[in-house]
């Protein structure tokens, strides 16, 4: 998929009219909630936000899923180009971003719950406006290391936070739906972002490439007054818990790092499909370098239209921990079939390599699911930005050793290395659900504990 961490024109299907909003939260029937009405495709019909809370979220990602795609197509341009860096400065600065997001994580989850997920929103949004209008201007290395670092961390931590906003809105199943929806929604605007980066890619001017980023740090401002309309779909929170129970800090909580770590392995399939693959289709196989557009393009597609379908198969934390094995063993049959496209020739190769990312899509579609009920789930309504910052740590993790490790099975080792990979899926699917059950029975124990304590 083109990204975790949204595009307008899949939303056309109905006008978008502030009178028409419910005042109602989650998916209750509404009038604008009647999902679909006339529209048969259930994959169509998915994509039609059924609630005022869920347009305004689809609009705020539409908006800046555009910008963070001019960013992301023109951003290491404007480096090279326009502040002239070179290839190790780049990747020493972006490391050390990767780092600094990495520890700002948890701290920066603790607290968005002292000030609710929200408001932290509107106020990080606020930052990144400044953090991209800096970098737009920057001229030396470190210079360039200061802004990215900003603007990465500011990027990294909204994801949990997002997500801890969603769950403050909607309820049950609904909250993995909305994420759902979002993500492909998120799809098509990077893909739209990237296709108006190459009117400065054709330009090729300084100029050109700080537009993209200041571009970028306009999609923000909108974002902030959509964010604060959301103040009136909020639930409470729950009264004040009683002692006992689980309450142990997340970072604390072996079953449920454990579980953040198996379900993060999963997402190699992020540096597979944009850092492997394209070396493996022009160095390994006889298909033309245009089938790296090919799968890319079927992979966008199948995300987009098909995500919040795949959410049907994960309804509740059991069928969860299913879908998260199942993940394991669709990545498994994908990298099988990548790799047989080394034997053929270059037609047969090439039907291998879009059936491969057929049955790859469907595996990643359902861990995003699977990954995003439990973490729900799991967490708790208080300390919940945190929880998920905690889970997310898994995702850094293969940010770290994906690229590095994909390259050295797949590239290095050729077909062989496949099997490797294979393998890695299989264990982190079957880790994944195990580690849910480690999880359920650790805080059924810690329950039990708790009441006898109390005695």
């Amino acid at each position: 998929m083109l990204g975790r961490a949204a595009g307008p024109g899949l939303l056309l299907s109905r006008t978008f009219r502030a009178g028409a909003l419910p005042r109602n939260v989650g998916g209750r029937s509404s009038p604008v909630g009647a999902r679909g009405r006339g529209v048969r495709n259930t994959f169509l019909r998915d994509l039609i936000p059924d609630s005022g809370a869920a347009w305004i979220l689809v609009s705020t990602v539409a908006i800046g899923s555009i910008g963070t795609g001019l960013f992301l197509a023109g951003g290491v341009l404007f480096y090279t180009r326009v502040v002239h860096l070179s290839a190790a400065e780049i990747g020493i600065g972006l490391s050390l971003a990767g780092l600094a997001a990495t520890l700002a994580a948890v701290p920066a989850g603790a607290l968005a719950d002292r000030v609710g997920p929200r408001q932290f929103m509107v106020g990080l949004h606020a930052t990144r406006v400044l953090f991209f209008a800096l970098l737009a201007f920057v001229t030396n290395f470190w210079q360039f290391v200061f802004a990215v670092i900003a603007v990465t961390v500011s990027h990294r931590v909204a994801f949990p936070v997002n997500q801890a906003l969603i769950g403050r809105i909607f309820e049950g199943h609904k909250r993995t739906q909305t994420m759902a929806l979002i993500h492909s929604v998120r799809n098509v605007g990077l893909a739209v972002g990237a296709a108006l980066s190459s009117v400065a890619m054709v330009t090729d001017t300084p100029i050109a490439y700080q537009l993209l980023i200041l571009g970028n740090a306009c999609s923000f401002i909108p974002m902030m007054y959509l964010i604060s309309r959301l103040k009136k779909y909020e639930k409470p929170l729950p009264p004040q818990e009683k002692e006992g129970g689980h309450k142990v800090h997340p970072l604390r909580d072996v079953p449920y790092l454990t579980l953040a770590m198996t379900s993060g392995l999963l997402l190699l399939n992020d540096s597979l499909l944009f850092v492997a693959l394209p070396l493996w289709i022009t160095q390994h196989t006889e298909a033309p370098a245009v089938m790296v557009a090919v799968i890319t393009f079927v992979n966008t597609v199948m995300t987009a239209l098909g995500q919040v379908w795949w959410t049907r198969w994960t309804k509740d934390v059991t069928s969860a921990a299913r879908g998260l094995l199942a993940s394991g063993v669709l990545l498994a049959a994908a990298t099988l079939v990548f790799a047989g496209a080394h034997f053929f020739g270059a037609v047969a190769a090439s039907l291998l390599l879009v059936l491969g990312v057929i049955v790859f899509t469907a595996g990643e579609n359902l861990h995003s699911a699977g990954s995003w009920q439990v973490s729900y789930d799991l967490s708790p309504e208080k300390g919940r930005s945190k929880a998920l910052a905690v889970f997310h740590l898994g995702e850094t993790t293969q940010d770290v050793i994906g690229p590095s490790l994909v390259t050295g099975l797949l590239i290095t080792a050729g077909p062989v290395g496949w099997l490797g990979l294979a393998g890695i899926f299989l264990a982190a699917g079957g880790g994944a659900k195990a580690g849910v059950r480690w999880v359920l029975h650790s805080r059924r124990m810690g329950t039990v504990a708790s009441a006898a304590g109390t005695q």
